[in-house]
């Protein structure tokens, strides 16, 4: 081995490898086999390129006289410790015919180098290109939709004048998954930018918690493959995370898989000023567990500490109106002026409230304005077709159900967690919509292939 990989160490996505083959994801040591770490090194020093079995086999076993099913075995062994990580077991890939291939971008680090954090990625931008983030950061923190799109613009600015920046690479598409849980962009929208986005911030060796955390959702809320982020990241992620933006993305992955529990006992230690958009999560989470008056009372602790803020305003007026407290759903709704936005996907929550709240007639009339024809919402759909449900509009609530199921509206886990609140008789629309969401979101053991393809 050349003088230089004798003390080199590779880093590829959070993973290090030393000259020795030491693996460690994070802080975090990972045990492999003398066997094991004479392949991985191998694979990771030839990542990019298709290695035939004769060159793997004499670089690993340093002879010829290795069976193809050996081979396959030492692959094999490798994959399943590589597929509970964040890059899947899918990194080491079969080239049928031809070899094995590592997928993963790796970067050689100098000795005493250690993986940059997002803050040393891309260099230090320039004052502009820093104030646009910084602002950017400040409209995003109680992940408010009012606020939202205007943080996505500080966020493009900044990278305008300085597209290396990962911090701001990180953050743009979390603010578009922010936007995408809250009903204002589509799936398909936002799927291919928030993908480069964060493989841009992986290749710079800015992978951090917040980027796992990001994976999570990305893999869970916007492809609705929540076994798979379960595989890959349940047994070791949660611990890893620090508390606020990283940790929450794994409730919400908790709450879409219909686990409020597990959700609430992650956020309840750590509710504060300083974490604000937990106190939503741990609404939600009691909302889910039948308890309305609990999650209002939650939701009235986040209010104390911004009283502007419309997503906990809403959910605080659905809990009062799912706990029959009617007058004091429709005053919450009029408060901050929910009653009167023209906005597609507050009309959305504020027709849900009022449909359940007694005001059925201005509730129609607000649904009646998305149906007719191309106009029909292309999101919010799910919760128009609670509505309808809650209406008891059945031809509405079924053409409503079924296009939040082909588009992944991002309200679609949400809507689903609640629905059995929602008094609907017996609607064949919303029963044949549970069915399908459950077949999403409702855990099973997934089966990861050596090749890296699920089953």
């Amino acid at each position: 081995m050349p003088q230089q990989q004798r003390t080199s160490t590779w880093a590829f996505g959070p993973y290090s490898l030393d000259a020795e083959g030491h693996l460690a994801l994070g802080p975090s040591a990972i045990p492999l086999s003398p066997l094991q770490r004479r392949l991985l090194l191998c694979l990771v020093r030839h990542a990019g390129q298709v290695l035939d079995k004769e060159t793997l086999v004499q670089e690993v076993w340093g002879h010829s006289l290795v069976s193809d099913v050996s081979l396959a075995r030492a692959i094999h062994g490798l994959r399943r410790i590589l597929e509970r990580g964040p890059l899947g077991s899918s990194v080491i890939r079969t080239i049928y015919g031809s070899g094995y291939r590592f997928d993963a971008s790796v970067r050689l680090l100098t000795p005493n180098q250690t993986p940059a954090s997002p803050s040393d990625a891309g260099g230090f931008p320039s004052a502009l290109a820093l104030s646009h983030f910084v602002e950017g950061l400040i409209q995003v923190r109680h992940r408010d939709p009012q606020l939202l799109p205007n943080a996505t613009q500080h966020f493009r600015h900044c990278l305008v004048k300085h597209p290396e920046f990962a911090p701001a690479q990180v953050h743009l598409a979390s603010t578009l998954l922010a936007l995408f849980h809250a009903g204002q962009l589509s799936a398909a929208s936002i799927e291919a930018e928030v993908e480069s986005l964060l493989r841009q911030a992986e290749a710079s060796g800015a992978v951090s918690d917040e980027v796992l955390g990001l994976r999570v959702e990305v893999l869970s809320l916007l492809n609705w493959q929540p076994q798979l982020a379960e595989a890959r990241f349940a047994s070791w992620l949660p611990q890893q995370l620090p508390p606020g933006a990283p940790r929450h993305g794994w409730a919400r992955h908790l709450l879409a898989t219909g686990r409020p529990a597990e959700a609430l006992a992650l956020l309840e230690p750590e509710l504060s000023r300083n974490h604000p958009s937990g106190w939503m999560l741990a609404g939600l989470s009691q909302l889910q567990l039948g308890r309305p008056e609990d999650a209002a009372a939650l939701l009235r602790s986040q209010l104390r500490i911004d009283p502007s803020l419309l997503a906990p305003r809403w959910l605080l007026a659905l809990c009062l109106a799912l706990a029959g407290r009617a007058k004091e759903a429709v005053q919450e709704l009029s408060h901050c002026g929910l009653d009167e936005s023209r906005q597609a996907n507050l009309q959305a929550a504020t027709a849900l409230v009022l449909s359940l709240s007694g005001h059925q007639p201005k509730a129609s009339s607000l649904l009646a304005s998305v149906l007719p024809g191309e106009e029909r919402p292309k999101t919010m759909t799910s919760v128009w077709g609670l509505v309808a449900v809650s209406l008891g509009d059945e031809a509405a609530a079924a053409r409503l159900l079924q296009q939040s199921l082909r588009d992944r509206c991002g309200l679609a886990p949400l809507a689903w967690t609640l629905s059995g609140q929602i008094q609907h008789g017996q609607s064949a629309a919303l029963a044949s919509f549970q069915a399908r969401m459950a077949g999403f979101f409702a855990l099973k053991p997934v089966s990861i292939e050596p090749d890296g393809s699920t089953e």
